[in-house]
């Protein structure tokens, strides 16, 4: 999603940019929501812009950033990490996770709420089970 046609060299013969247009295409088609991540380490406010972009126009649910490491959290690196999650969290078309998993998958979210910390049933069955 942080790639660009331009980027590529010519010999390689791809196109990003086209691939994740027929990605988009295809969970439009199949009616079911597009999720993203970046594939590769990269830290400069080109790629970034290229996935703000990216998810404005694919109207991502969720984008998953991978490669998260101590150089992300190096000067610069870091600002220009900061400015692109506002960046989708201004522009994204789901700013915010849902309070429920309306699409039945085994994905658990947890939330806080008004101090009070819930756990999830595995998660408090697993510190039951260390206490004894």
């Amino acid at each position: 999603m942080e790639m660009k046609d331009e980027q590529q060299p010519p010999h390689a013969s791809c196109s990003p940019e086209l691939l994740v247009q027929q990605v988009k295409a295809a969970a439009a088609a199949a009616g079911v929501e597009l999720a993203g991540e970046n594939a590769l380490e990269r830290y400069d406010e080109a790629a970034f812009s290229q996935v703000v972009a990216t998810a404005r126009d694919a109207g991502l649910s969720a984008f998953t950033y991978l490669r998260m490491n101590k150089k992300l959290f190096d000067g610069d690196n870091w600002r220009e990490f900061v400015s692109f999650v506002r960046a989708m969290a201004d522009g994204g078309a789901r700013p915010a996770l849902p309070r429920c998993d309306t699409g039945h998958s085994d994905l658990y979210v947890g939330f806080l709420d008004a101090g009070k910390e819930r756990k999830a049933p595995e998660a408090e069955g697993a510190a039951t089970a260390a206490a004894v």
